[in-house]
């Protein structure tokens, strides 16, 4: 478990909180993944989740939190030498609080740990904040997938290939 200066504190994502992940997935995509896919991915070799809460009886946002209060989530996985982000989401009412970069500097610590070289991730070009974090983190674009986020309400949105070595 690791605890950042605000409060908030970041724990292995097991199939216990596949509901929570999957509720936070909901506030982040228009295809979201249900306990089922999270408890899937989880299950796979070399795959590993992280979960942003803010415990009970802690100050978020200007107020105490009457309980638990789960904030973001991040999936990756590992095939020898290389990662990659499944998925990244901060819930709406997190949002530039920190949360997405705490979770990034743990999916950091925990790949020295695993001797990963290269971490790859897609985000969808129009997530402006997401594409500062990631390059304000060391990620460099290397590709594009066209159309690759659907969205309900618009047009196929393209995603970049990002890379951080």
């Amino acid at each position: 478990m690791t605890t950042d200066a605000s409060g908030i504190e970041i724990v292995a994502l097991t199939p216990a909180f596949a509901g929570v992940a999957a509720a936070l997935h909901q506030t982040g995509f228009d295809d979201c993944w249900d306990e089922s896919a999270i408890c899937d991915l989880l299950a796979v070799p070399g795959a590993f989740g992280l979960l942003a809460f803010v415990p009970a009886g802690r100050e978020f946002d200007g107020e105490i939190t009457a309980g638990d209060i789960p904030l973001g989530f991040v999936l990756v996985q590992t095939v020898l030498d290389e990662a990659e982000i499944n998925t990244i989401v901060v819930d709406g009412k997190a949002r530039r609080h920190g949360v997405g970069r705490l979770l990034m500097q743990s999916v950091f610590a925990q790949l020295q740990n695993r001797a990963s070289a290269r971490l790859l991730l897609e985000v969808a070009c129009d997530n402006d904040a997401a594409i500062g974090l990631y390059t304000g983190l060391g990620f460099g674009e290397i590709g594009r997938r066209r159309g690759y986020y659907h969205r309900k309400d618009g047009p196929a949105v393209d995603a970049l290939v990002m890379e951080r070595v």
